[in-house]
């Protein structure tokens, strides 16, 4: 049975790994973590047929960390995982340049596996959209759209700058150079093989990305939305029970789905 530990256990996205672990028998939650300035820290929960604590810390050995927090937090984990042998599943996203070196640094002593979306229909199209776009060519214009919930503290989200990334790469373009964020005032003609990205933040949407490609006498979309938090919940804990078995090194959605 793999013990599992939960970071950002009171969040919305915490709250729904806890939820759906619970009664699963690969595991064993011996941990939930949240900040010592939440207030639900102290509170007790019942999962996995037991009442756990929500603490600021954890005293017990875990074999996986489920990450779901912010960037900061995962960073302040990575040590201990490390001394321990833990893997770590990481879903926080927002790392800067620096953290995420220091967690490439952590791969070489642990299996870490970090996602921007956990769904398997984002990642799906995480496969596509470059081919996609390398297929139309340079006379077809591309606009990335993302909406979340007003709550969410990154922009562009993690996903949409992993199809940017996918774009990019597919196509030849410069991020620094063919890549504008939002436009305003007076930005003149679309300069060619320009790749504009947009975020929207409002209400209580879970998540969704557009892709729109625009031509000599047509237009194609291609989107992707999540209904429910629970989508990337269970992807996190299908990774969490693959990961644990896994030597030290870098791991993407991508790896777990081609080897299920």
């Amino acid at each position: 049975m793999t013990r599992l530990a939960v970071l950002g256990a009171t969040g919305r996205m915490g709250t729904r790994v806890l939820a759906l672990v619970d009664g699963d028998p690969r595991f064993d939650v011996v941990a939930a973590v949240t900040d010592r300035s939440d207030p639900r820290c102290g509170d007790t929960i019942e999962v996995c047929g037991k009442t756990l604590v929500v603490a600021d810390g954890c005293d017990l050995d875990f074999d996986v960390l489920i990450d779901f927090s912010v960037p900061e937090v995962t960073i302040a984990w990575v040590d201990g995982c490390v001394s321990t042998g833990a893997a770590m599943v990481i879903g926080a996203t927002g790392h800067t340049t620096e953290q995420l070196d220091r967690l490439h640094a952590a791969s070489a002593r642990i299996a870490i596996l970090r996602a921007s979306n956990f769904s398997v229909g984002v990642n799906l199209l995480l496969d596509v959209v470059g081919e996609v776009a390398r297929r139309l060519g340079d006379a077809y214009d591309i606009e990335l759209i993302e909406h979340h919930h007003n709550r969410k503290i990154d922009a562009p989200s993690g996903t949409a700058l992993s199809l940017l990334d996918a774009v990019v790469d597919a196509t030849g373009r410069d991020r620094d150079v063919d890549v504008v964020f939002g436009r305003s005032g007076d930005t003149g003609a679309r300069p060619h093989r320009q790749i504009g990205v947009h975020a929207v933040r409002m209400g209580e949407l879970v998540g969704h990305h557009e892709l729109h490609f625009s031509g000599p006498g047509e237009s194609l979309r291609i989107s992707h939305t999540a209904h429910s938090r629970d989508t990337f919940a269970r992807g996190a804990i299908e990774a969490a029970a693959w990961l644990a078995h896994k030597p030290a090194g870098v791991y993407g959605m991508r790896d777990f789905l081609s080897a299920s």
